[in-house]
């Protein structure tokens, strides 16, 4: 069985979930981990942050994947509204999954954070310094 971020997925279902995970890093911010301890086969989860030792400080994980017998399923995040809480991955739909996986990151608020840019002032202009010229009377 091939073995994607430490999670192991049948030979059909690997190369989705690799193709998947390829598409939503190149949407940059994110990382990707592996749950080995949860039962059944444990989960792939996608986050804006790595995990930390402290379970209680992960934030921003937008997608779940856990393997199964014959398909992956993708499992909607809590806080997230749209979609199905789970979605089978198959190649037919893996473009319609990947746009539903960003609107689940924009909802979870883990999308790429956005540096705000100060608008440039520049100081006010005094007529009377010296060096500048008095133009109030032309």
């Amino acid at each position: 069985m091939p073995n994607v971020h430490g999670i192991e997925f049948n030979s059909n279902q690997s190369e989705l979930v690799k193709d998947l995970v390829r598409e939503l890093l190149k949407d940059g911010n994110c990382a990707v981990y592996a749950l080995n301890n949860m039962k059944p086969n444990g989960e792939l989860r996608m986050a804006t942050t790595p995990p930390t030792p402290n379970p209680r400080q992960v934030g921003g994980v937008f997608l779940r994947i856990r393997p199964g017998i014959n398909e992956a399923t993708i499992v909607r995040p809590m806080n997230a509204k749209a979609g199905d809480p789970l979605t089978k991955l198959a190649k037919l739909t893996q473009a319609e999954t990947l746009e539903m996986i960003r609107i689940w990151r924009k909802e979870t608020k883990s999308g790429p954070i956005l540096i705000k840019s100060t608008p440039i002032t520049s100081k006010a202009i005094n007529p009377t310094a010296t060096g500048q010229a008095n133009r109030s009377g032309l």
